[in-house]
């Protein structure tokens, strides 16, 4: 039996599971996320986070914290702007991570799609620098040898190729993965307006959008009842709170306008041109990357399989992947038996390292 805590520390969500793993089967496991914004934080309040979510977590199941055999752990809240390099990023986050773990049950997934422990983090800091799509392709390779891996989050779209079971992307870290269509930098609740669109539909005429940040796509989403307010899990663009409402008044504010001055058949219509506007982009990028990757490799050239997860999966990747043509479409959830999408890349990064382990002792029994 392995007892495996994983961690997705992101720069917005903070994202931990606990897995109870025996002979390849999980016996148990649970989730937890925290909104964390590092950005608002200082870093006394990152070790005290991390101590109180997992210790939460832990306890609320009746396991024992030296029960736990390794800490698997994925980084990805180095680019947040509290940090002035990655570099100071990663170490402030390690650094962290110290003061509550064992360093000796730490280990940390890198963009080779390798494991290493905390010196080896230590002295690399750009390998382990935002690798979170690495341990959610390498976890799925095991059920799936030859699919294409689309996470969509919060803030950001991963789209990850895998063949005969490893990930092939062309990109490794953020920049490579931009340029190459495989890292798409919108979401379903932080995505800003303007990075959407300039413009809006409203009293039969097209109207350019104020560049404030007045309202967020969560807004959006909310009003088209693709999330709940429970699933409205960031902070509101006013502070105010997540209901209709709410999310109606900080939208009227887009155009300048108010609730009262602008009814919430016009707003929907709007919210609706918004959301049409994230799906083109989606749906081209996309293109472009199915374009590029059947290019490299024949084996993606006929009945592409792809798995989809992520809080946005079901609103964000169904329609611009059934737009471009392809039917084959499974959730990770059905095919991993991981119990919820959300918190997919936690349980991603734990039961990835449960995998190498595995695979080394065999390797070392031969």
């Amino acid at each position: 039996m392995t007892i495996i805590l994983g961690l997705d520390i992101g720069g917005a969500n903070t994202k931990v599971v606990l897995i109870n793993i025996k002979s390849k089967e999980i016996i148990e496991c649970f989730s937890y996320i925290k909104y964390f914004p590092f950005w608002e934080k200082n870093i006394t309040e990152i070790s005290e986070m991390l101590e109180k979510v997992v210790k939460n977590l832990v306890e609320n199941n009746k396991y024992k914290f030296n029960s736990i055999n390794y800490f698997a752990i994925t980084i990805t809240a180095e680019l947040s702007d509290a940090f002035q390099t990655k570099r100071e990023g990663i170490q402030t986050i390690l650094n962290a991570l110290e003061k509550i773990f064992e360093k000796e049950k730490l280990r940390f997934i890198t963009n080779k799609c390798k494991f290493i422990d905390f010196s080896m983090a230590k002295s690399d800091y750009s390998s382990v620098a935002a690798a979170n799509w690495a341990s959610t392709a390498l976890f799925l390779g095991n059920f799936e040898s030859t699919c294409i891996l689309i996470d969509a989050g919060s803030t950001t779209i991963d789209i990850i190729p895998i063949l005969n079971s490893i990930p092939v992307p062309q990109g490794k870290d953020d920049i490579s993965r931009l340029i190459n269509h495989e890292l798409i930098y919108t979401g379903g609740l932080r995505a800003t307006i303007p990075s959407i669109t300039h413009h809006v539909p409203y009293n039969s005429k097209i109207v350019r959008i104020s560049f404030e940040k007045f309202a967020l796509i969560s807004d959006v989403h909310r009003i088209l009842n693709h999330i709940t307010e429970e699933q409205y899990i960031n902070n509101t663009a006013d502070n105010r709170s997540k209901s209709l409402e709410d999310c109606y008044a900080r939208l009227s504010r887009v155009i300048c306008m108010d609730i009262e001055t602008i009814s919430k058949e016009e707003l929907d219509l709007i919210a609706n041109s918004i959301y049409q506007k994230q799906l083109e982009i989606i749906t081209l990028e996309i293109k472009i990357f199915i374009d590029n990757l059947t290019k490299r490799y024949k084996e993606f050239n006929d009945n592409i399989k792809f798995v989809i997860t992520g809080l946005s999966a079901d609103f964000l990747i169904k329609k611009p992947l059934q737009d471009l043509g392809f039917t084959n479409i499974i959730n990770y959830e059905e095919i991993t038996k991981i119990p919820d999408n959300v918190s997919s890349s936690a349980f991603a990064v734990a039961g990835a390292l449960y995998n190498q382990i595995e695979q080394y002792k065999k390797e070392n029994e031969r």
